[in-house]
């Protein structure tokens, strides 16, 4: 088989640009998130409001992970499913399925 070309600084840019910005973004939310109780907290109140974002905090980050498997299941499929079409169309809409699955996954779930 032919070899694929390799990839231009833009269309690994256009990739992990991203995939940053995802990995970045929960953290980044819990410091706002922080910063804006810590500074409308009403005084002598401020450290129990603290306090009590930090487990909430943790909730969240920590489901926002556990959906992780959905994002590599549906591109490990979604591949498969272009690959196993030879180049044909219907891998495509097979694989547009996929993803259409996917997503009723997370709404349902609620995280969508």
């Amino acid at each position: 088989p032919p070899v694929p070309p390799q990839p231009t600084v833009r269309e690994l840019a256009a990739f992990y640009v991203p995939c940053l910005c995802l990995w970045i973004s929960g953290p980044l939310l819990s410091l706002v998130d922080t910063a804006s109780v810590g500074l409308s907290a009403a005084p002598g109140t401020g450290a129990f409001q603290l306090g009590a974002l930090g487990p909430a905090t943790t909730f969240v980050d920590g489901s926002s992970y556990l959906f992780t498997f959905l994002n590599v299941a549906t591109t490990n499929l979604y591949a498969s499913a272009v690959a196993d079409d030879g180049g044909r169309d219907g891998g495509r809409l097979a694989g547009d399925g996929v993803v259409r699955t996917a997503v009723g996954i997370a709404l349902l779930s609620g995280a969508g």
